[in-house]
Protein backbone atom coordinates (compact mmCIF):
# COMPACT_ATOMS: atom_id res chain seq x y z
CA UNK A 1 0.00 0.00 0.00
CA UNK A 2 2.69 2.55 0.82
CA UNK A 3 4.29 1.67 -2.30
CA UNK A 4 1.11 2.61 -4.36
CA UNK A 5 1.18 6.25 -2.36
CA UNK A 6 4.70 7.02 -3.10
CA UNK A 7 4.21 6.16 -6.45
CA UNK A 8 1.14 8.09 -6.90
CA UNK A 9 2.75 11.39 -4.75
CA UNK A 10 6.37 11.11 -7.73
CA UNK A 11 3.52 11.14 -10.12
CA UNK A 12 1.55 14.05 -8.82
CA UNK A 13 5.36 15.80 -8.28
CA UNK A 14 6.48 15.47 -11.83
CA UNK A 15 3.10 16.54 -13.30
CA UNK A 16 3.08 19.55 -10.82
CA UNK A 17 6.16 19.97 -12.50
CA UNK A 18 5.69 19.85 -15.99
CA UNK A 19 2.74 22.15 -15.70
CA UNK A 20 4.75 25.03 -14.21
CA UNK A 21 7.42 24.50 -17.06
CA UNK A 22 4.87 24.52 -19.67
CA UNK A 23 3.19 27.65 -18.15
CA UNK A 24 6.26 29.20 -17.76
CA UNK A 25 6.23 32.52 -20.05
CA UNK A 26 9.21 32.15 -22.07
CA UNK A 27 12.43 34.77 -22.21
CA UNK A 28 12.39 38.08 -23.87
CA UNK A 29 13.62 38.26 -27.10
CA UNK A 30 15.94 41.47 -26.03
CA UNK A 31 17.46 39.57 -22.77
CA UNK A 32 19.94 36.65 -24.62
CA UNK A 33 20.78 39.41 -27.74
CA UNK A 34 23.88 38.30 -28.99
CA UNK A 35 25.54 40.63 -31.96
CA UNK A 36 25.57 38.92 -35.36
CA UNK A 37 28.44 41.34 -36.15
CA UNK A 38 32.43 40.27 -35.53
CA UNK A 39 34.73 42.73 -34.87
CA UNK A 40 36.21 41.93 -38.17
CA UNK A 41 32.70 42.94 -39.98
CA UNK A 42 32.95 46.30 -38.20
CA UNK A 43 36.33 46.98 -39.29
CA UNK A 44 35.64 46.03 -42.79
CA UNK A 45 32.45 48.13 -43.01
CA UNK A 46 34.21 51.02 -41.75
CA UNK A 47 37.54 50.90 -43.74
CA UNK A 48 34.74 50.33 -46.91
CA UNK A 49 33.65 53.57 -46.06
CA UNK A 50 36.31 55.08 -46.41
CA UNK A 51 36.49 54.50 -49.67
CA UNK A 52 39.04 51.19 -49.65
CA UNK A 53 38.28 47.95 -50.90
CA UNK A 54 38.54 45.37 -47.67
CA UNK A 55 39.43 42.12 -48.50
CA UNK A 56 39.93 40.91 -44.89
CA UNK A 57 41.67 41.85 -41.76
CA UNK A 58 44.45 39.70 -40.87
CA UNK A 59 45.51 40.53 -37.27
CA UNK A 60 43.89 41.44 -34.36
CA UNK A 61 46.30 42.66 -31.67
CA UNK A 62 44.19 42.95 -28.61
CA UNK A 63 47.08 44.00 -25.89
CA UNK A 64 48.08 46.27 -27.84
CA UNK A 65 44.55 47.68 -29.69
CA UNK A 66 45.62 47.37 -33.47
CA UNK A 67 44.58 45.22 -36.14
CA UNK A 68 45.80 44.99 -39.72
CA UNK A 69 43.08 45.10 -42.68
CA UNK A 70 44.50 44.34 -46.31
CA UNK A 71 43.22 46.09 -49.01
CA UNK A 72 43.33 46.01 -53.01
CA UNK A 73 46.43 48.09 -52.58
CA UNK A 74 48.05 47.60 -49.17
CA UNK A 75 48.30 46.92 -45.52
CA UNK A 76 46.32 49.35 -43.24
CA UNK A 77 47.20 49.38 -39.22
CA UNK A 78 43.58 50.59 -37.75
CA UNK A 79 42.71 51.33 -34.09
CA UNK A 80 40.52 49.69 -32.11
CA UNK A 81 38.56 50.49 -28.82
CA UNK A 82 39.57 49.33 -25.65
CA UNK A 83 37.02 47.06 -25.27
CA UNK A 84 37.79 45.38 -28.56
CA UNK A 85 34.30 46.20 -29.92
CA UNK A 86 34.98 48.66 -32.59
CA UNK A 87 37.28 50.20 -35.10
CA UNK A 88 38.44 53.97 -33.94
CA UNK A 89 40.93 55.06 -36.31
CA UNK A 90 42.26 54.27 -39.74
CA UNK A 91 46.14 54.77 -40.07
CA UNK A 92 47.96 55.54 -43.22
CA UNK A 93 48.79 52.23 -45.30
CA UNK A 94 51.70 50.61 -46.88
CA UNK A 95 51.28 50.10 -50.62
CA UNK A 96 52.17 46.41 -52.17
CA UNK A 97 53.45 47.86 -55.54
CA UNK A 98 55.80 50.57 -53.99
CA UNK A 99 57.06 48.43 -51.72
CA UNK A 100 57.99 45.89 -54.68
CA UNK A 101 59.04 48.69 -56.97
CA UNK A 102 61.44 50.46 -54.83
CA UNK A 103 63.31 46.73 -53.32
CA UNK A 104 66.76 48.27 -54.40
CA UNK A 105 66.30 51.37 -52.71
CA UNK A 106 64.19 49.78 -49.46
CA UNK A 107 66.51 46.85 -49.08
CA UNK A 108 64.68 44.27 -47.24
CA UNK A 109 62.36 46.13 -45.05
CA UNK A 110 60.30 49.85 -45.25
CA UNK A 111 58.50 51.47 -42.42
CA UNK A 112 57.06 54.67 -41.33
CA UNK A 113 56.15 56.22 -38.01
CA UNK A 114 52.94 57.46 -37.61
CA UNK A 115 52.99 59.56 -33.65
CA UNK A 116 50.05 60.22 -31.84
CA UNK A 117 47.19 58.39 -33.57
CA UNK A 118 45.65 59.71 -30.49
CA UNK A 119 46.45 60.13 -27.12
CA UNK A 120 48.76 57.60 -25.84
CA UNK A 121 48.92 55.56 -28.91
CA UNK A 122 51.53 55.99 -31.65
CA UNK A 123 53.16 53.05 -33.71
CA UNK A 124 56.02 52.13 -35.95
CA UNK A 125 55.14 49.34 -39.18
CA UNK A 126 56.72 48.36 -42.28
CA UNK A 127 57.50 45.57 -44.73
CA UNK A 128 59.81 42.65 -44.76
CA UNK A 129 60.87 40.58 -47.36
CA UNK A 130 61.38 37.04 -46.34
CA UNK A 131 65.27 37.27 -45.78
CA UNK A 132 64.72 39.88 -42.91
CA UNK A 133 64.90 37.26 -40.49
CA UNK A 134 65.33 39.54 -37.25
CA UNK A 135 64.81 43.34 -37.08
CA UNK A 136 66.00 45.36 -33.96
CA UNK A 137 64.90 48.82 -33.39
CA UNK A 138 67.84 50.54 -32.36
CA UNK A 139 66.07 54.12 -31.58
CA UNK A 140 63.44 52.40 -29.33
CA UNK A 141 65.71 50.90 -26.87
CA UNK A 142 66.52 48.19 -28.88
CA UNK A 143 63.50 46.42 -29.21
CA UNK A 144 62.29 43.70 -31.76
CA UNK A 145 59.13 44.24 -33.11
CA UNK A 146 56.04 42.23 -33.36
CA UNK A 147 56.22 40.40 -36.97
CA UNK A 148 53.28 38.25 -38.94
CA UNK A 149 53.22 36.44 -42.30
CA UNK A 150 50.99 37.99 -44.81
CA UNK A 151 51.41 35.91 -48.20
CA UNK A 152 53.97 34.58 -50.88
CA UNK A 153 53.09 36.79 -53.53
CA UNK A 154 53.48 40.62 -52.98
CA UNK A 155 57.53 41.30 -52.30
CA UNK A 156 58.84 40.19 -55.41
CA UNK A 157 62.72 38.33 -55.34
CA UNK A 158 65.70 40.51 -54.47
CA UNK A 159 67.01 42.19 -57.28
CA UNK A 160 64.36 40.14 -59.63
CA UNK A 161 61.12 39.86 -60.56
CA UNK A 162 58.90 37.43 -59.09
CA UNK A 163 57.44 36.51 -55.86
CA UNK A 164 58.72 35.94 -52.27
CA UNK A 165 57.19 35.97 -48.84
CA UNK A 166 56.47 38.80 -47.24
CA UNK A 167 55.70 40.36 -43.93
CA UNK A 168 54.45 42.90 -41.97
CA UNK A 169 56.24 43.96 -38.54
CA UNK A 170 55.30 46.90 -36.12
CA UNK A 171 55.47 48.21 -32.34
CA UNK A 172 53.03 50.50 -30.88
CA UNK A 173 54.08 52.62 -27.68
CA UNK A 174 52.03 54.90 -25.40
CA UNK A 175 55.27 57.96 -26.18
CA UNK A 176 56.28 59.75 -29.27
CA UNK A 177 58.94 57.55 -30.95
CA UNK A 178 62.18 59.12 -32.46
CA UNK A 179 62.23 60.00 -36.02
CA UNK A 180 63.67 59.04 -38.06
CA UNK A 181 63.62 55.46 -36.74
CA UNK A 182 67.49 53.91 -36.49
CA UNK A 183 66.99 49.78 -37.39
CA UNK A 184 69.03 47.41 -38.03
CA UNK A 185 68.12 44.07 -40.25
CA UNK A 186 69.66 40.16 -39.82
CA UNK A 187 69.79 37.40 -42.17
CA UNK A 188 68.93 33.80 -41.26
CA UNK A 189 72.71 33.29 -41.07
CA UNK A 190 72.48 36.17 -38.57
CA UNK A 191 74.42 38.77 -40.90
CA UNK A 192 73.86 42.00 -40.79
CA UNK A 193 72.00 42.73 -43.78
CA UNK A 194 70.51 46.91 -43.20
CA UNK A 195 71.56 48.87 -40.74
CA UNK A 196 71.01 52.64 -40.11
CA UNK A 197 68.14 55.39 -39.98
CA UNK A 198 65.64 56.71 -42.68
CA UNK A 199 64.45 59.76 -42.96
CA UNK A 200 59.77 59.33 -43.29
Amino acid sequence: MSKKILIALLCLGLIVVLYFSASRPGSSPGSNYIPTTSLEEAICAKVKAQNEDCKKVILIDTDSNVAFVETEFGIHPVLISKDHTKMVKMIPGLDFQEFREEKEENGPITWRVENNVQKDFSILYGFARDKAKTIIINSEGNIQPNKFYVRDDLAGMSGGSGTAALWVWYITSKDEMIKPADITVYGADGHLIYGGSKEE
